[in-house]
């Protein structure tokens, strides 16, 4: 080891843990290495200590190494790691995304870093540019953080086939981390490494899972608080942990509950704050802070908190409502106690029968190590992109040489040559490639450029739908294009409180045609589509627990070892459901009600949503397009006209296993979201510009290699045809059973599975003026700079404290041009301005930030404090600011500019700014 390394380390921890250990010794050997470890072992340190070691000791060129992360496991902890490492060996380390200047990007290509820090996005984008091509020969190490974020998704193969790419012009080893999986041989091979490295020691977790029951104390919170006496039992039991232990984390599924549930403590005066992805940087900064200083007791997160942000030591995580996965539970609950041979605590507060059992089940789970697997997938399209990405870097190749090199990536090893021809046929016909037969080479084609720097993030962009109801003839609201793909015409869903039905779905428009439904059975919860998906084996061992409770509650018990939780809490939960129809892992129980059919079924998200799409095409042969239905993870709900015949609805899951297929890509067909995927998958391949709107989508790519490609991206992330023929398998076989059931009102389990599952949602208007003013508090709260557009006056102050003063001249100069600014949208207009009052031209970006503050000064002169609110919304500039502020006003406006940021939030995470394609295909195409 150098010496200077090894100064470092005693310096910083005083010795190497036996992870790191192993890990140096493996790197060290020339060997590519993945590390398998949870929170808290130091796997960081244990990826980048022996390449810092190999550039010392070997003096190797720059760029030395790439660190390649998600972006948003690129926090600023980690950033600072990896620069106190570099500062104390004299390596540098330098940070290269969507985000960063021109200036800086230049001064890396003329003076490039020993290691470099990027996302996958930015592999695709450094590859194409000539000048830093000859430093990327240099790379000897690439280490790949949170693997487990990139296996299963296409970001992860398009990933993998840059990195072939690379690997072109580069020889170089692969170093990769991530928390426990369930198929750590198969990440192995995903990444192309030749050893795991795993720590000596298990992690010790303690899970608690808790039902609370309502006390006499509770009935005068829930008046406190406009909650039932059932959720103030669970929000004391839950403060009551705290308290008990000190610092904790609070994790919900969703970031719409985060919020509320923060909002319900804050109402009860408890210190917490909150913490997700829709908040400014700023706003998390903020809470982390005032946890780690004690200002507050608990953080309520999403899976925000999930990847090692700094926030010093915790000491309790809770979990409120089931974590749904194992996985989940595990990278949750490792943020408390996360110190090597400490204990993680973590409690489960579950709402409801159904979802203490699920629980129970997951922390049983993970105590075994049963861990989900994580499982990858290829994607013809991003084929298409990266054979695209290799004509740019050598303008010609041999017709099979892109073939041969996607081979070498493990997602592509069985690509057939004739999926191959197929993806180039389609770019051909897109005019981007093209082939000499007399020379058989292929070669780029005018729009090649635009269409790679277009495509460079495999993630769909977002765009948003109006909502219109039928009956007040006014728009209400709009919904992200995501969460519209799961709708369909007849569906119900909630929104700003109420319940709507989908009257029509206008492809063209972008336009929803609703009507408000009195009933709330049914509905979807707006937050919905964020929801994580049940395995199927949590599903299926839910069952099991449900059967042994039924038979023998103490063999039962057996089955939960280890897990803590509270044997008349079980007894209470299960007596809820004894004399109902319940599903198990042996049985399936078709219940039909007069306005709904419910099948209960233990099969998971995905197994229930293929069996759905079954079930649903097969009634509407019969009947018509008069059902709409919705899959969940224990049961799948139809809302009917009328009341079924169960045991007609049975004979339907007696489908033959090899008929499934064919049957889920049928009904898959005729839906919103098969259209919805179709047109991305189109964009990617080039087939469709990325401003195109198609109406039948699914007719103009029938039969081609981009329909097959749709319907695989489906069976991958929406349904499970292969645990769906499992399941038709065992009904053949008589493992499983089908019982049926006719009543005049739903059972507990029914009821739990058609009503909206966010508990907070009361009526309507309270939930919607409570989500108003939550926001409207949190803009109150940031900070921006009033800036004067003519003189350069300026004052950094809150949105709150320009409420009430008069926003109409500059205390120095008098103007009326003020304008307000995100501090580093203020720092460059100030820089800019001085040229402009020296008569200097402006280069193109410069005048983009100049032209950007005017506009903001004049919606403030027009609109006052309400174009300040406006401005001040994350992700809201001054374009979008102008159109939002034209078309809403008060509340109205509040809530736009909450839809605008989720918007923003979703697709800013991935997407790679418009201004570094913009100059990167100048730099290329010259």
């Amino acid at each position: 080891m150098h010496p200077l390394l090894r100064k470092a380390i005693r310096e910083r921890f005083g010795k190497l843990n036996r992870l790191q250990q192993d890990s140096f010794r493996e790197v060290s050997s020339g060997k590519s290495v993945l590390i398998i470890a949870p929170t808290g072992s130091g796997k960081t340190e244990a990826a980048v200590l022996p390449v810092f070691n190999e550039i010392l000791e070997e003096g190797l060129k720059p760029i030395s190494a790439l660190y390649i992360a998600p972006l948003k496991a690129l926090n600023r902890d980690l950033l600072e790691r990896l620069e106190w490492w570099g500062r104390k060996l004299g390596i540098t380390v330098e940070v290269r995304h969507g985000d960063t200047s021109a200036y800086r990007k230049a001064k890396q290509t003329k003076n490039p870093p020993q290691m470099l820090i990027i996302t996958p996005e930015t592999l695709g984008v450094i590859l194409t540019v000539k000048s830093l091509r000859k430093h990327l020969s240099n790379v000897k190490f690439v280490i790949v953080d949170e693997i487990a974020e990139l296996v299963d998704n296409k970001r992860g193969s398009q990933l993998l086939l840059n990195l072939e790419r690379l690997a072109e012009i580069a020889d170089f080893r692969r170093i990769g981390m991530t928390a426990t999986v369930g198929n750590e041989k198969e990440v192995r091979d995903w990444l192309r490494a030749e050893a795991i490295v795993k720590p000596n020691w298990r992690k010790a977790y303690r899970f608690h899972v808790l039902y609370p029951k309502p006390k006499e104390e509770d009935r005068e919170l829930a008046e406190k608080l406009s909650v039932s006496p059932e959720i103030a039992s669970r929000l004391r039991t839950l403060w009551e942990i705290v308290e008990r232990h000190g610092k904790a984390l609070i994790f919900t599924n969703t970031r719409q509950f985060a919020e509320v549930l923060a909002h319900r403590l804050k109402a009860w005066g408890k210190p917490v704050e909150v913490h997700h992805g829709s908040l400014s940087k700023e706003a998390r900064v903020r809470a982390e802070k005032a946890l780690k200083e004690g200002k507050i007791k608990a953080l309520i997160c999403t899976s925000s908190m999930e990847l090692g942000i700094d926030i010093g030591d915790v000491d309790v995580v809770i979990q409120y409502m089931s974590p749904r996965q194992v996985n989940r539970l595990v990278q949750r609950v490792g943020r408390a106690k996360h110190r090597i041979g400490e204990v993680s605590e973590g409690y489960v507060i579950a709402t409801n029968v159904e979802d203490y059992l699920q629980s129970l089940v997951i922390a049983k789970r993970a105590l075994e190590g049963r861990f989900e697997a994580v499982e990858p997938i290829g994607g013809l399209d991003v084929l298409a992109h990266f054979v695209v990405g290799l004509l740019i870097e050598y303008k010609k190749l041999p017709r099979e040489r892109p073939y041969e090199i996607a081979k070498r990536a493990y997602v592509y090893r069985d690509l057939s040559w004739s999926d191959y021809l197929d993806v180039l046929s389609v770019l051909e016909d897109a005019r981007l490639v093209g082939y000499d037969e007399e020379s058989n080479l292929l070669y780029l084609r005018r729009g090649a450029f635009q269409y790679y720097y277009e495509n460079l993030s495999t993630i769909p962009d977002e765009v948003s739908w109006r909502v219109f109801d039928a009956k007040s003839g006014h728009v209400i609201g709009r919904l992200d294009e995501s969460f519209v793909m799961d709708l369909e015409e007849g569906m119900e869903f909630v929104m700003n409180g109420r319940s709507w039905i989908v009257l029509k779905i206008d492809d063209e428009a972008r336009l929803l045609k609703v009507r408000e439904s009195k009933s709330l059975e049914s509905a979807i919860p707006s937050w919905e589509g964020e929801m994580i998906p049940v395995p199927f084996g949590v599903a299926f061992d839910v069952g099991r627990l449900r059967r042994e409770l039924a038979f023998d509650f103490n063999k039962a018990l057996g089955l939960l070892e280890g897990v803590e939780f509270s044997e008349e809490e079980l007894r209470r939960a299960f007596e809820e459901i004894r004399d109902e129809p319940f599903p198990t892992d042996r049985d399936i129980v078709v219940e039909s009600t007069p306005k709904a059919l419910i099948i209960h079924a233990d099969f998971g998200s995905r197994a229930n949503e293929a069996i759905g799409r079954i079930f649903h095409s097969l009634l509407i042969l019969r009947y018509g397009r008069v059902f709409s239905v919705r899959s969940q993870g224990h049961a799948i709900v139809f809302k009917t006209p009328f009341q079924l015949n169960p045991e007609e609805v049975k004979r339907y899951l007696y489908q033959e296993p090899e008929s499934v297929e064919f049957i889920v890509s049928r009904a898959l067909r005729d839906s919103h979201a098969y259209r919805w995927r179709m047109l991305n998958v189109a964009k990617r391949f080039g087939a469709l510009r990325r401003d195109a709107r198609i109406r039948r989508i699914e007719r103009l790519f029938e039969g081609t290699v981009i329909e097959r490609e749709t319907l695989n991206e489906l069976y991958h992330d929406k349904v499970d045809v292969r645990k769906t023929e499992l399941v038709m398998e065992l009904l053949k076989a008589g493992s499983l059973r089908v019982k049926t059931v006719l009543r005049k009102q739903p059972s507990t389990l029914a009821r739990l599975n058609m009503t909206v599952s966010g508990e907070f949602l009361l009526s309507g208007v309270l939930e919607r003026d409570e989500l108003i003013e939550l926001f409207r508090k949190r803009l109150l709260e940031h900070e921006v700079v009033l800036v004067c557009t003519n003189c350069g006056w300026h004052s950094k102050t809150k949105v709150a404290r320009l409420q009430n003063i008069k926003l109409r001249q500059c205390p120095r100069c008098g103007s009326k041009m003020l304008a307000v600014a995100h501090p580093i949208d203020a720092e460059e207009f100030l820089s800019v301005l001085e040229k402009v009052r020296h008569g200097k031209p402006l280069e193109r970006k410069e005048e983009r930030a100049y032209r950007k503050l005017l506009k903001a000064a004049d919606l403030v002169d027009t609109y006052g404090f309400e174009a300040v609110l406006a401005l001040a919304s994350y992700g809201t500039g001054p374009d979008t600011a102008a159109r939002l502020l034209a078309q809403y006003k008060g509340d109205a406006l509040i809530l736009a500019l909450m839809e605008r940021e989720r918007q923003f939030i979703r697709t800013r995470r991935f997407w790679v700014d418009r201004k570094e394609k913009e100059d990167t295909e100048n730099r290329s195409a010259s």
